[in-house]
């Protein structure tokens, strides 16, 4: 009898490490889990806040390139919508190509046609005497295209950073597609805001001219065409 009261303690023993090496298994793979799930979490966000960040940045310089331009010559208000989308052209490589062999400021490249076009219009808005200083306005136009470009590509890198993240390993492919991208991602447009999946397409929206959306568009580009004077008949 006592042999047999001593197997059963026995297998009890060994049923009850067994079961406390289950739940300790399972308690240390719940936290292993949670500790993946929540640095996953923390990093998504981190991504989304830099991206939300970004965003506005651009837009920030580009208003400060626009601002700038005029804030180096004395341009009538009248003149200055035309002027805007002239400069707006230029910064997302509209002019890129000069008319003539040799560029410069001494053929009549696009953008300085351009330029000649909008004094034509308004010969009264002081365009005439900005055209003077034209080589200075030209190299801040280039730098500031330069500028707008990195800023654009830094962008884009960082989105497809973030896709990229987000669509690697099975687990975490699995687990965040319902939960990313999250309303910390943020694509604020003046007093808009855009969050989640809608934010993340409205960021691949990089900024281009009409001429350019148009051509990838249709698939076909027409030369470029110096706008015309809106006064002349």
């Amino acid at each position: 009898m006592k042999q047999i009261g001593g197997n059963r303690s026995g297998k009890v023993g060994v049923g009850l490490a067994v079961l406390l090496g289950v739940l300790g298994t399972l308690v240390v793979g719940g936290l292993w889990l949670y500790g993946i799930a929540n640095a996953t979490r923390n990093e998504g966000i981190s991504r989304e806040i830099q991206l939300s960040a970004q965003y506005p940045s651009n837009q920030n310089y580009l208003s400060a390139y626009v601002s700038g331009f005029f804030e180096q010559a004395s341009v009538a208000q009248e003149a200055r919508d035309a002027l805007s989308q002239v400069l707006e052209d230029a910064v997302s490589g509209r002019y890129d190509e000069p008319s003539q062999v040799g560029g410069g400021t001494n053929v009549n490249t696009p953008l300085m046609l351009a330029f000649k076009s909008v004094a034509e219009a308004y010969p009264e808005a002081g365009v005439k005497e900005l055209m003077a200083n034209f080589g200075k306005l030209q190299d801040y136009i280039i730098a500031g295209r330069a500028g707008y470009r990195d800023m654009q590509d830094k962008l884009l890198d960082q989105l497809r950073s973030y896709d990229t993240w987000r669509k690697q390993g099975i687990i975490r492919n699995l687990v965040l597609r319902n939960f990313l991208p999250s309303d910390n991602l943020v694509a604020r447009i003046g007093t808009n805001e855009i969050t989640g999946e809608a934010a993340r397409k409205k960021m691949y929206q990089i900024v281009l001219t009409s001429a350019a959306r148009e051509a990838y568009e249709s698939g076909t580009m027409e030369p470029l065409q110096v706008p015309k004077d809106q006064n002349k008949k």
